[in-house]
């Protein structure tokens, strides 16, 4: 069902990656300094809703930008991050995202991630299962984090850090197998995320039986209703992603019990 963006998605990641070498786009500041929108963020959802309304008419949209959100007709939404990554955007580094996820009747349902930069797109319908989980986490080689866990001590784990500057990327490369025994990371401590950064990756997560546990416990590749746990479109909208997320299901609750449940984060 999401493929059908697929043409449009790609016609928006090809005017993103000519965007990306303009010096006359302009960014603001939304809710800090590191927190920034340009007419490349809100052209592009432009353009991708407008997909949406034209394959999908009955289908409500949760979408970052201006909230210009849509109540659903048929029990159907698309939730949309047109550009996730502005700040690498800006600094002129070549990783940014846009993650569209599907949900229906509150089930998530299927993801389509881009890379505007390398013209990749992925569907979550075509990842598989690792080929060989890690058993423990004492196995984990490689993770991602963002500035929420920099000061988070993993004690017992002697790993190889890597902050991409964007949750989307981060996300895709804890379940990206091709070609490899493991994804590129094993998993991914990440706070201050919003239903849009995410819910592309939870269809990804799910179906390599993965999970994306918040610090209240709650595995959102296993929740029968996003918005029954998230609230209506305000609540939704405020509602703060501090995470762990794997491949792996069982390495995503040994690090949560670990790591992320005993702590109090202060975001």
């Amino acid at each position: 069902m999401i493929e059908a963006l697929s043409q449009a998605v790609a016609e928006v990641a090809q005017y993103q990656k000519h965007a990306f070498t303009d010096p006359n786009v302009t960014f603001q500041s939304k809710t800090h300094s590191y927190d920034l929108v340009s007419e490349v963020d809100r052209q592009s959802q432009r353009r991708i809703l407008a997909a949406i309304e034209q394959h999908f008419p009955a289908a409500g949209i949760v979408a970052e930008e201006d909230e210009q959100d849509k109540p659903s007709q048929d029990g159907t939404w698309f939730v949309v991050d047109p550009l996730d990554g502005t700040a690498n955007f800006k600094a002129g580094i070549p990783l940014w995202a846009i993650s569209i996820g599907f949900v229906r009747e509150g089930v998530v349902e299927s993801g389509m991630i881009a890379l505007p930069f390398t013209g990749e797109i992925f569907f979550s319908q075509e990842v598989t299962p690792l080929i060989k989980p890690l058993n423990t986490l004492t196995e984990a080689q490689f993770y991602g984090i963002d500035s929420t866990f920099e000061n988070l001590q993993l004690q017992g784990l002697i790993l190889k850090r890597r902050q991409l500057g964007a949750a989307v990327p981060t996300l895709l490369w804890c379940c990206d197998s091709r070609n490899r025994q493991r994804p590129r990371l094993d998993f991914a401590f990440m706070g201050k995320g919003a239903f849009w950064d995410v819910c592309g990756a939870i269809a990804f997560l799910k179906q390599m039986g993965g999970a994306l546990i918040d610090e209240t416990g709650q595995d959102f590749t296993e929740c029968s209703d996003v918005f029954a746990i998230l609230g209506d479109l305000k609540k939704l909208r405020t509602y703060n992603f501090c995470y762990i997320a794997s491949a792996s299901k069982k390495i995503a609750h040994e690090a949560y019990q670990r790591y992320l449940r005993p702590r109090k984060i202060v975001l």
